[in-house]
């Protein structure tokens, strides 16, 4: 009896002494993978991914206009003339001030590889300047006086390079090249005004006949170094790149059903695949191409569920993924509209929507709104 007494007396001493460790909220980290809950799951394992609203109002919201990375946007605001650019987290909801002007911000655009943001901006006496900024929203250039309109080609394997084709007064065109390392902004000496790179060394252009009232043009590639023009496709309607990747769009004759899109290794040349989207058409000139977007060896687009007349249309699409180099296809979710979109940098996530508002979690093919009112 007495040796139970001693026992007892041990256990309760045993007990009211503190632990060793504690797993307090500064330490439970290293150790969550060996806390269990009742479902026998560690708690790392179940983390619930939940995405945040923006918490503004109607009448100060303007849009949603980019990436900043993976799990970041920029949005704009209009506050009593003063435009704000505000960072928001996603998947946190914390928000910080990115950029903020008293004049009226148009468009806000980044490079590829999201390390530069450019915003134009309308000015009070009508004309278009350009902030380009850096990822701490610091000014890097500034270009003023810079015409009618103004379409950047942004180069992928130089991330601070680009060509600007801007339209001046009299409606020509001239295009400039401006180099963000050096500021230096000087004439590109080139005959055609719509181009884009396809790999290190070369851009493709579409050779128009602008008296023709043709759909479509031959897609040539130009050698910067040797100068050189080389014919790579006959009748293209459009043409789009991506780093190591060109789609080309034709189609058979003004009455098909499908467009047909090819696309390339566009250092080699050579085809990998080929797709075909229904036709919305236009009873016009100009040709219906829905919205899209790379990522990888990924092409995204919002495909009609048929064929049919553009203003009349209400079959519905959907979001697609086409995988370019093997040519498998998936399909993500159904949407209503071909509104414009834009991909997250790690491509798990998409802006989509007129004013960007909503948000595709393609991992999970499900559709999200970032704004509440």
């Amino acid at each position: 009896m007495r040796k139970l007494y001693v026992i007892l007396i041990l256990i309760f001493l045993t007990s009211c002494n503190p632990p060793d460790e504690v797993l307090t909220g500064n330490n439970v980290g290293l150790h969550s993978s060996n806390l269990v809950g009742k479902s026998g799951v560690p708690p790392a394992l179940t983390k619930q991914e939940r995405l945040q609203s923006i918490g503004t109002n109607m009448y100060s919201f303007v849009s949603v206009n980019e990436w900043f990375d993976k799990e970041t946007i920029l949005y704009l605001t209009d506050e009593n003339g003063v435009s704000i650019i505000n960072k928001f987290e996603i998947l946190t909801g914390e928000e910080e001030k990115f950029f903020q002007i008293d004049e009226p911000i148009v468009r806000l655009d980044a490079n590829p590889d999201k390390s530069v943001f450019v915003i134009e901006v309308a000015t009070i006496n009508g004309q278009k300047e350009f902030y380009f900024l850096n990822k701490s929203g610091k000014v890097l250039y500034r270009l003023e006086d810079s015409g009618e309109e103004l379409q950047l080609y942004w180069n992928p394997y130089k991330e601070n390079e680009l060509l600007i084709a801007v339209l001046l007064e009299d409606y020509s065109i001239k295009l400039l090249k401006l180099n963000l390392n050096t500021k230096r902004l000087t004439d590109f000496d080139f005959e055609h005004y719509y181009v884009q790179w396809i790999n290190k060394n070369e851009l493709a252009f579409l050779n128009w006949d602008m008296f023709s009232l043709s759909y479509y043009a031959p897609l040539y590639t130009y050698d910067i170094q040797k100068k050189q023009k080389m014919k790579l496709s006959e009748e293209i309607i459009a043409f789009f790149t991506s780093e190591n990747y060109l789609l080309t769009i034709s189609i058979e004759d003004t009455a098909t059903q499908n467009s047909n899109y090819t696309f390339y290794d566009s250092n080699t040349k050579k085809i990998l695949s080929k797709l075909h989207v229904p036709v919305l058409n236009t009873y016009s000139e100009q040709w219906w191409i829905p919205n899209h977007e790379f990522h990888e060896n990924t092409f995204y687009f919002i495909k009609p569920n048929k064929s049919g007349d553009l203003f009349n249309y209400s079959e519905g699409y959907t979001l697609v993924s086409f995988q370019m180099d093997t040519g498998k296809t998936k399909e993500i979710v159904s949407l209503d509209v071909n509104y414009p979109m834009k991909l997250s940098p790690n491509g798990r996530w998409l802006l989509y929507g007129y004013q960007l508002e909503k948000i595709v979690d393609i991992k999970k093919k499900e559709v999200h709104s970032l704004i509440y009112w």
